[in-house]
């Protein structure tokens, strides 16, 4: 408190105020009486007790207890660890420098398996990354990370129906009564399907040569009827044929389905490639869910009695089934024998559109092969769990996707806290695959990096070992071989990575 402290008092005599003046000295008798010599030692006491008493006045002032100010001074010093020297050794300027005050190192919210610090992605140029969020779509360059919005008018968020990016780098999304397309580098938008405003677009999706488009439509109340529809995406200007109606079914009627959506043209290089469709059950719900497993010929006229889907994962006999994705260029079905719940985060950092959606608890994949199509031979990538009172020994998945080649399977799994707000704690994860019908091979799961995002999903790859992932406002790429990780773009709030074209060499 050294420093709090005033300078001690002068050596000089202070007078009290009420101390009586001396009067000058006179010549002294040689003998004093008592009386006096008494008076004479009562005011030299006095004397001395008023000098200490003023002495103590003087020290309080300077000890005392601390006013309100030098209070306020003590709370804003530095801790003694960062203060600098008192006084300056020779070998220092005479301008003293306080200690830095150290800054957060900023961490990443991915880790290795070994804890090794990641090394930084070199993003892979002339790429364009789509992503969507609740208002607008756009498209994030790999040569110098600037995002661009797109002009999309009538564009619907909905999670069920997402939008398309075609090879050719068209733009398909579904809107307002109807289906629009546009090209995401010269955008022109064009409304190519139209609606009646009792019906809405339930499924959206494209052959994956490109060149055919199937969606389905629902009735808003309920009540009517489901249709799929089909037509020709010509080129280049991307304009439909006629489409066709190529199944509808009431509700009233049985077989009682809930409602068909369309999940997939089915893949391969057969003429059947762009003349099948794999169809889901939505049970009547209007969120991104599907089950079971059905095939549908289209190339064969509405009106004719075995136009009629093709059961192929039976939603009777396993209810929690249903299918995820297809590889490129192949028929291997990837699905889940096995979805649950999953308790809804209450911090709001999963959107509430698909927060309680059922998630995979198991990986299959098995090849779609015969006449009519059939699942081959079940090869298990990630066993399923049978469901635990305590949810904090659950996993799920979330996001599986195939690398471009095929060949490696990616997917998040996530665990949740059992109490609120239900926390989520994630991990990427690869499978290698190979071979296909008999031969199909699946590898064990491989831990690629674990993350502190609350809540991380998969995109699109960029090429055959480079994957985007979504995390908590960020837009990410990571290497699968090497670990490498990049952030594209800080989006600021959730968004859903669609699509990935590039314009060039790479």
């Amino acid at each position: 408190m050294s420093q709090f402290i005033s300078d001690p008092p002068e050596e000089k005599t202070v007078v009290p105020a009420t101390t009586p003046l001396a009067v000058p000295a006179r010549r002294l008798h040689t003998r004093i009486s008592g009386i006096g010599v008494v008076s004479l030692l009562v005011l030299i006491g006095l004397s001395l007790l008023l000098f200490t008493g003023q002495i103590f006045v003087n020290l309080n002032q300077a000890w005392g207890m601390p006013t309100p100010v030098s209070a306020l001074a003590q709370k804003v010093q530095p801790s003694p660890s960062l203060r600098p020297p008192a006084s300056p050794s020779p070998t220092q300027k005479t301008q003293l420098t306080p200690t830095p005050i150290p800054t957060p190192t900023a961490v990443t919210p991915f880790f290795t398996p070994n804890n090794a610090l990641a090394p930084v992605l070199q993003l892979p140029a002339n790429h364009y990354v789509l992503y969507q969020n609740i208002t607008h779509l756009y498209l994030v360059s790999t040569t110098d990370e600037t995002t661009t919005q797109l002009y999309t008018p009538n564009y619907t968020y909905n999670q069920a129906v997402r939008p398309i990016l075609t090879p050719s780098g068209q733009l398909i999304y579904s809107g307002d009564q109807g289906i629009w397309l546009t090209d995401i580098f010269d955008q022109q938008p064009l409304q190519i399907v139209q609606l009646m405003s009792t019906m809405v677009i339930t499924s959206l999706v494209l052959s994956q040569d490109g060149t055919m488009l199937a969606w389905s439509t629902a009735p808003l109340d309920g009540n009517g009827l489901t249709i799929l529809s089909a037509s020709s995406l010509t080129t280049p200007t991307g304009s439909l044929t006629t489409p066709t109606v190529v199944w509808q079914h009431s509700a009233l009627d049985c077989p009682c389905f809930h409602s068909f959506r369309i999940f997939s043209f089915l893949n391969g290089n057969t003429p059947a490639a762009n003349t099948t469709l794999l169809l889901t059950d939505d049970r009547g719900s209007t969120e991104a869910v599907q089950y079971g497993l059905w095939s549908l010929d289209i190339s064969t006229p509405a009106t004719q009695p075995q136009a009629q889907p093709q059961i192929i994962m039976d939603e009777n006999l396993h209810p929690q089934q249903g299918p995820l994705t297809l590889a490129p260029y192949s028929n291997v079905l990837l699905y889940s024998p096995n979805e649950q719940t999953v308790p809804s985060p209450t911090d709001n950092s999963v959107p509430a559109d698909f927060a309680a959606l059922s998630y995979p608890n198991g990986l299959s994949l098995a090849t779609l092969d015969g006449a009519p199509l059939a699942l081959g031979t079940v090869q298990e990538a990630l066993p399923e769990q049978s469901q635990k009172a305590n949810n904090a020994l659950n996993r799920w998945v979330t996001t599986p996707t195939f690398s471009p080649d095929g060949q490696t399977l990616a997917y998040i799994e996530f665990s949740s806290d059992s109490q609120s707000p239900y926390d989520r704690h994630s991990a990427l994860y690869t499978v290698q695959v190979s071979g296909s019908g008999t031969t199909l091979q699946v590898g064990p799961p491989q831990v690629i990096a674990s993350s502190a995002s609350r809540l991380l999903e998969l995109g699109p790859w960029l090429n055959s070992h480079v994957v985007t992932l979504y995390g908590d406002g960020k837009l990410y790429a990571l290497d699968v071989q090497s670990g490498a990780l990049t952030t594209m773009s800080q989006t600021g709030s959730y968004a859903r990575i669609l699509g990935v074209i590039g314009t060039g060499q790479t």
